[in-house]
């Protein structure tokens, strides 16, 4: 969707900021959730007393998007499950090859979540 022109940014605005500085601002920011671009806007913003619009959503972090995607693998070892248990319920034999291959699954899962963990920033 595109924004009414009274929305768009147009106008830029450069400083120069020692290191540390510039590692103060960003510490703050990140705190809050935002970038230093997006933090740094916000309060020039509003130090000139106008409303500060709603920051850009930012990107997720890499391990999100990892987690995301183990998530979504392990919902759908969780439908094989299902659909394993719902058939053995209902009566019929349980190929013993579904059920290595779940497991196999399921190692790969718990590998990837240990070294997800062992890489994971503090």
């Amino acid at each position: 969707m595109k924004q009414p022109e009274h929305l768009l940014r147009t106008s830029a605005l450069r400083i120069r900021l020692r290191g540390d500085e510039h590692r103060a601002i960003s510490t703050v920011a990140a705190a809050q959730g935002l970038g230093i671009c997006s933090y740094a806007r916000m309060v020039v913003v509003r130090a000139a007393g106008l409303k500060a619009s709603k920051p850009p959503r930012r990107k997720p972090h890499e391990h999100a998007k990892v987690m995301a995607q183990v998530l979504g693998e392990l919902g759908k070892i969780a439908g094989c499950i299902s659909e394993l248990a719902l058939g053995h319920n209902q009566g019929f034999d349980v190929d013993p090859a579904a059920l290595l291959e779940v497991r196999d699954e399921l190692k790969s899962l718990r590998e990837a979540l240990l070294t997800f963990a062992s890489e994971r920033p503090e």
